[in-house]
């Protein structure tokens, strides 16, 4: 149980109120020496005399610090203070993107395209880093007032060519987001938090994810079963769109899109052709205006017929 710190300081961070709990406490703190508002993420007591959980939390100041991107949460410090180890970072306003699902269920499809394409960045950012995210769901997106993304939490980040924390075989990731290969405990690349944000697209779309249930149920799913088509839980979802985002969920690594980036253009290509298709001009239908016509027929004729007459 982590202890409830808001009034006290940690170095120079006087923490106001708490805003959020995983891992450990995420604090809204005012910086002492900047005047200015921040977050400060404390780990949780228990998890310092882990070695391990120190060294994934040093990880995921390091992998967001090195991250310099509109998209991604800036981190400014990490520290200890009074037995505490501390991250100081980016006071993002808003709401996560959860939050908002959950409220106003699927998103219309533009909204949705808009801030897909935020994190698209954000991912391909990290990935051009050789930091894999690992852990992409709505839940760590914030959104702000006017529709900005902003990708967060860098706790279980995979850096390429670096250091392994975690044992051959070891699952890391939310079950509802994990791709395939993270629930065989394979290697991780970009593909695999492309399936997560096709997860996540599924999910704005769809108001719900594509898999649902306990956690071996969820496991089980992603390597074995394919996701409910896309239109039955949102009807205005064309063919074409479902296509885009069933391909983000291929079992199979190489099928998936190969980046962020080429996953939402793909989307976008997809809802530019709905309704392109010129209709059918349909037959006229001259059954109406049969007695009409005759009408005008015979006055034409009557007419033809008196000026032969008079000629």
């Amino acid at each position: 149980m982590s202890p409830n710190l808001i009034g006290q300081t940690l170095g120079r961070y006087r923490l106001l109120e708490e805003i959020g709990r995983g891992r450990g406490v995420v604090y809204k703190a005012h910086d002492t020496a900047l005047n200015r508002i921040v977050a400060v993420k404390v780990l949780a007591p228990h998890l310092t005399r882990r070695q391990e959980s120190l060294q994934r939390f040093h990880r995921e100041a390091q992998a967001a610090a090195r991250l310099k991107h509109p998209h991604i949460i800036t981190v400014y410090e990490v520290g200890q203070a009074q037995g505490y180890y501390f991250i100081a970072m980016e006071y993002l306003e808003g709401r996560s993107l959860d939050e908002i699902i959950r409220r106003q269920g699927p998103l219309p499809l533009e909204r949705a395209i808009h801030i897909l394409g935020q994190i698209a960045q954000a991912l391909d950012h990290a990935h051009a880093q050789g930091v894999i995210h690992r852990d992409v769901k709505p839940g760590n997106v914030v959104i702000s007032s006017n529709d900005r993304a902003t990708l967060t939490d860098f706790g279980v980040a995979y850096s390429l060519g670096g250091a392994r924390l975690t044992r051959p075989g070891t699952i890391v990731g939310t079950p509802t987001y994990m791709s395939p290969e993270q629930v065989k405990g394979q290697t991780v690349g970009a593909a695999t938090d492309v399936y997560a944000l096709g997860i996540v697209a599924y999910e704005m779309l769809g108001g719900r994810p594509p898999f649902e249930g306990d956690t071996l149920r969820l496991l089980h799913a992603h390597v074995y079963e394919e996701p409910p088509p896309l239109h039955r839980m949102n009807p205005q979802i064309s063919p074409a769109i479902e296509a885009v985002v069933h391909k983000a969920l291929a079992k199979e690594v190489r099928k998936r899109h190969r980046t962020g980036r080429t996953f939402v253009k793909a989307l976008e290509r997809a809802v530019g052709s709905r309704g392109t298709k010129t209709p059918p001009v349909p037959s006229a239908n001259w059954a109406p205006l049969w007695p009409l016509l005759g009408v005008l027929a015979a006055l034409l004729l009557l007419v033809v017929v008196k000026y032969s007459a008079e000629g």
